[in-house]
Order: C-alpha cells, then structure tokens, then sequence
C-alpha cells in the first residue's frame, strides 16, 4: 500500500538544503511514523497515540497538536467533547497527504478517500477510532502473532475481500495448523439487524464466489453491541447457513460484544453460545 520513495526522489534533492542534526532526524521520524499511522486508520487521539506506541498521553497530545500545527492534521473537537470527557480526533488534511506522498508511495484511491476526512460524520470517526482501539487491544492481547492490515492495505487486493471491505484482516506471523491463521473483522456495534444481516450475506456471497484463493478460508470476526445481539446473530447465521447449505466448518463466524473485546480478558469469542475461545 505504500513504500519508501528511493534516493532520487528523497528531500536532500531539493535546491534549500538544512543542516539536519540528530534531534531533528528522530523528530522528522517520529513525525512521519505518526502521519502512516493515521493514514492507516484514518483517525487518531492522544490516548490511543499514548496506547498504542507506550507513552505518556501528554507526550502523544503533543505530538499531535505539534502536526496539527504544522498544518498536516484537521482536528475535531468542540464543547460537546469537553462535556462527555471526549479526546480531540484527528486525520490527515492535503498537507499532511502530500507530506507522505514526497515520502511514500500511497495507493491513490486510498489517499483519495482521506480528502474528505474534515466532513466526515460523528459516527464515522468514532467507527474509525474504534477499529483502531481494536488493533491496540490485539496487539496487547496477542503481541507478535498476527500482522494487522487495515483498508489502507486491502485496497490494493481489493478484488480478494467482501465489499465494502472488512475493518481489519488478520494473518498470523507463523502459521499454525492447529488453529485458524486468516481472519477477517468487522465492527457493528452501532448497526441495526438489518445492516448486520446485510453485512453476514456478503461473506455468504464472497466465500460462493471463490474470490478468496488461499486453501484455508478465514474466519470471520464479528464484534455486536451486547450479548442479546450475540445471541441473536449467532441464530441469524445458522439460519442463512442452512439456506445456503454450508456447513458450519466450510464459513466459521466467531462473535463478540464490544465491552468483552475492551477487557483484559482472551476467551471471549464465541460461535455457539456459552463456548468461549481465544483467536
């Protein structure tokens, strides 16, 4: 989805050359570690920051607040945040974009859908933030056994994934046979039935339409809004199985309530009730 740009094409090419020392060489990293890191998940926020690379929060808001004013990042956050005791979001504006391109090569659809990232719905953020609470939580919960890509990532292989694309795929680093290596997740937290049933039939149509070319299909991640959800998509799922005569080994979904998934807890996913497993 991206990669470093070569030696011709780096900044030292440009006729205004500074005298770099080594201070400004690991801001200009951190800095450019930071931006790829919101370009992948969209939208970010200090405690998140803090979570994810080990450090204090107010060294993350800094951080942040020193790119957004360098003009690089959009940020939200109004009365209405203060009141609910909720961070400032940010994302990447043109600057912070054209900033990574003379430094990566982006995929341009991807990149493209970043333009509209100062308009984007409440919701939509707060979708995004939590697909990226998500990742920090696996990456605590199982430290160097998956690699985690996001749309940032699947865009380019887009033709091998349901559309719209999942929140997550999960590929573990060293395969095991004795467990699932391949995982594809999605958070629905915020939708009704309907948009879950929806969302379920276009695993059934992609694992039908043979668009997936590895061996082992992936199982599927759901996370729901509580337990009575769990419950009754688990039923929903049997239901379109058996319509569809698959059985339960051929496309395996595995669930979990959103407050489970933010504990400090592993056995929490499920395929049939009251049987709890890990990933």
């Amino acid at each position: 989805y991206y990669r470093e740009k070569k030696d011709s094409d780096t900044w030292w090419k440009r006729k205004t050359i500074k005298v770099m020392t080594k201070e400004t060489i690991k801001s200009h990293s951190i800095h450019t570690q930071t931006l790829t890191l919101i370009y992948k998940f969209r939208y970010i926020s200090a405690p998140l920051l803090a979570e994810l690379r080990h450090i204090n929060r107010t060294v993350a808001f800094r951080t942040l607040e020193t790119l957004y004013q360098k003009d690089l990042l959009n940020k939200r956050f109004d009365k209405s945040y203060k009141l609910l005791g909720k961070p400032a979001s940010y994302s990447l504006n043109i600057n912070g974009i054209n900033y990574l391109k003379e430094r990566m090569e982006l995929n341009k659809n991807y990149a493209h859908t970043h333009y509209k990232n100062k308009i984007n719905s409440e919701r939509f953020i707060t979708e995004s933030l939590d697909i990226l609470r998500t990742f920090v939580v696996l990456n605590e919960s199982y430290p160097d056994a998956f690699t985690a890509f996001t749309k940032a990532e699947m865009t380019a292989f887009s033709d091998k994934f349901p559309k719209p694309l999942p929140h997550l795929y999960l590929n573990r680093m060293k395969l095991d046979k004795s467990r699932p290596n391949f995982y594809m997740l999605d958070i629905l937290t915020g939708q009704d039935k309907k948009v879950i049933a929806a969302r379920i039939d276009k695993y059934f149509k992609h694992y039908e339409s043979g668009d997936w070319e590895e061996e082992e299909q992936p199982v599927i991640l759901l996370v729901v809004a509580d337990s009575y959800v769990e419950r009754e998509t688990l039923k929903m799922i049997d239901s379109m199985k058996d319509s569809n005569y698959i059985e339960d080994d051929e496309l395996v979904f595995m669930l979990t309530t959103q407050k489970a998934l933010f504990s400090e807890n592993k056995n929490i996913w499920t395929s049939k009730e009251n049987e709890l497993s890990t990933l």
